[in-house]
């Protein structure tokens, strides 16, 4: 009994199928019909309204699938869309009763009228074909013919970088006919939505502003076009910058001023210090600059490169010059000329000198009381005393230095910031 009731469930499955495999035959066989009649006297090289001598009006709207980063070195972006055309085909009119047919075979699309719509400023672009070709021509009752593709483009931006990486760009996506002109084809844009966006559209390192659209007219030599174009505004994302390359700077900076506080005669220390801050920076500076593409103006990042490597090599000519006043010798009719400034003594130099002073006078006392041969004695007992020195103007010119560098630093830091982030808030008000 059980091996008869299983025998039974297995021929109503099987029946169930093939009679679902029938009618999947006989509704494919049936649309394949009413298309090769549909297509029987269908010419592929008219367009759907030249008998009614007027151009196809062809609506277009664009689902922004994912917007990539701007690729500031070859000034181009990269959109992945979902490019959908709809118009109105008289010929294709279903006279079945069927609400709409979908084409999928590709040698049926290729005998049905589409509009040859290209993208201006496209340098690469790529249909998807995973796992089936992403295309979908869809033919409704009243002829009206939906026609959407998945394309991913990379497309040309003419990038402004005076501000970088304070900016704010606008980049166009233009699409037109390639070869029919605006009496075959007029482009309008999707009433409703004409461009689409998901709810959690990303772009690294930018903020999408705004977009908006236009419909435009091409001149050329071989004729007038129809064209649509879309503008995005981007405003760039400082943080990566800031994380990335201000921070090191200054840090890199300010590891250049610890110099100032070594002794003048520390040459090695100093020396390899201010040769390691400047290399670090240059080698820096070289992979901002490798990012960029090599425009003729200066930019913000430059501005700022710029002003880190004359504090750097400011501090490291500032040694050598420490240097050389610490190993100078003090002519003795110039003690008195180069006097340092009591603000940049330390206590030991102010205290010396009024000893030196005391001590001139007790010395000029002596000359008058001491005569002949009391000099002479005095003369052989005194040592020979150590050539004098520039070093206590060279401790002053590096605690000068330990004031001047950091404040002319912040100086240019209250300019810098202001002015850029000003620029940027403008130029994004703009575009």
């Amino acid at each position: 009994m059980w091996r008869e009731g299983c025998f039974e469930a297995g021929r109503v499955v099987c029946a169930a199928l093939i009679l679902v495999l029938c009618v999947s035959l006989a509704h494919g066989n049936a649309q394949s019909k009413i298309l090769s009649d549909l297509l029987q006297d269908y010419d592929v090289n008219e367009w759907p309204h030249s008998e009614f001598k007027r151009p196809t009006t062809v609506k277009v709207q664009m689902f922004i699938n994912s917007f990539g980063s701007l690729n500031a070195a070859n000034m181009d972006y990269t959109i992945d869309v979902f490019l959908r055309q709809r118009w109105n085909d008289p010929r294709l009119r279903l006279k079945s009763g069927q609400k709409r047919i979908t084409v999928s075979n590709p040698q049926t699309r290729a005998k049905i009228w589409k509009p040859d719509t290209f993208f201006n400023n496209v340098k690469e672009a790529e249909v998807h074909q995973v796992s089936m070709p992403n295309i979908l021509l869809r033919i409704g009752n009243t002829g009206d013919v939906l026609y959407s593709m998945r394309i991913t483009l990379r497309l040309s931006c003419n990038l402004q970088l005076e501000n970088f990486p304070f900016d704010a760009q606008q980049c166009n996506t233009l699409l037109a006919s390639y070869a029919n002109t605006d009496d075959v084809i007029k482009f309008r844009w999707e009433d409703s939505v004409p461009i689409d966006l998901p709810d959690n559209l990303e772009i690294a390192q930018f903020d999408l502003l705004d977009h908006s659209t236009h419909e435009i007219k091409q001149e050329f030599v071989t004729g007038n076009f129809s064209g649509l174009l879309v503008k995005f505004s981007l405003r760039r994302q400082n943080g990566y910058h800031v994380l990335q390359t201000y921070v090191p700077t200054i840090l890199i900076v300010s590891i250049s001023w610890v110099s100032f506080w070594l002794d003048p005669n520390a040459v090695p220390g100093r020396v390899s210090l201010g040769v390691t801050t400047l290399l670090t920076l240059t080698t820096l500076a070289s992979g901002i600059r490798a990012s960029l593409p090599p425009v003729s103006y200066v930019k913000a990042i430059d501005v700022w490169v710029g002003m880190c490597m004359i504090m750097v090599f400011g501090a490291l000519l500032e040694f050598t010059l420490v240097n050389w006043l610490a190993n100078r010798k003090v002519a003795p009719d110039c003690q008195s000329v180069f006097r340092i400034p009591k603000v940049l003594a330390s206590f030991d130099e102010e205290v010396g000198w009024q000893r030196d002073q005391e001590g001139e006078e007790e010395k000029e006392a002596e000359k008058h009381v001491e005569k002949g041969g009391q000099g002479a004695a005095s003369a052989e007992e005194e040592s020979p005393k150590t050539p004098a020195t520039y070093i206590g103007h060279a401790r002053a010119l590096d605690r000068l230095c330990r004031a001047a560098f950091p404040g002319a630093f912040l100086l240019f830091n209250i300019i810098y910031w202001p002015y850029y982030l000003t620029q940027q808030s403008i130029e994004a008000t703009i575009t």
